[in-house]
């Protein structure tokens, strides 16, 4: 779930960060595809590149569509997954300990000869969602956004397992802005019942 209260997060951006919380790949953005009109030619070693970069996103995408099809998925502790097709490999995010589902999925992420890690997190999306509804809530300039004004927030598919509150504060806070930072979001993770972030400035996806 990702929240942008202020349009400061670009279209795209957006768009790759919804993609990664619900586990679905963008297929099709590569480089030396799709070229503007007029460019230049990547030449053939630029172009070789990027097929083998294209066919690793094809490959990964096809190990995705097993995964999820997989029967058991939605009740077992699979979250979503995070393909990296210019190292080749597969994250899969995972809620929970592990079960013959998960044992399954590695199984054939080895038979197919690819590189896939599971990443545990603490939250599942619904628990990411009943947070950021709560925050959500939270005014500028009110409650715990007394002296802050929130612009964007989610599970932005980040190392961070939580939610991410990108925003500034209102007013110079007189302790300085880490320890600020730090006090909102533990008072924050208190709050809504999941651990929470602070950044400042947009937020990087990509």
């Amino acid at each position: 779930m990702i929240i942008d209260r202020g349009g400061v997060l670009p279209r795209f951006a957006v768009l790759v960060a919804v993609a990664a919380t619900v586990g679905v790949s963008i297929v099709g953005v590569v480089a030396g595809r799709g070229a503007p009109a007029g460019a230049g030619d990547p030449g053939p070693v630029a172009s070789a590149e990027s097929d083998a970069v294209w066919q690793r996103e094809l490959v990964l995408a096809d190990l995705e569509r097993w995964i999820q099809a997989r029967p058991g998925i939605g009740t077992s502790g699979f979250l979503k997954t995070t393909t990296e097709p210019q190292a080749g490999s597969v994250v899969v995010d995972w809620h929970g300990p592990a079960d013959q589902v998960q044992r399954q999925i590695l199984d054939e992420a080895r038979r197919r000869d690819i590189p896939l890690t599971v990443r545990l997190r603490k939250y599942t999306p619904a628990d990411i969602e009943r947070a950021s509804a709560r925050i959500e809530a939270i005014g500028a300039g009110t409650g715990l956004f007394e002296n802050f004004k929130p612009e964007a927030f989610g599970d932005f598919g980040s190392e961070f397992d939580g939610i991410t509150l990108q925003g500034e504060h209102i007013r110079p806070p007189a302790e300085g802005v880490p320890a600020a930072d730090a006090a909102l979001a533990q008072a924050l993770s208190a709050a809504v019942g999941v651990a929470v972030t602070i950044v400042h400035g947009q937020i990087q996806l990509l």
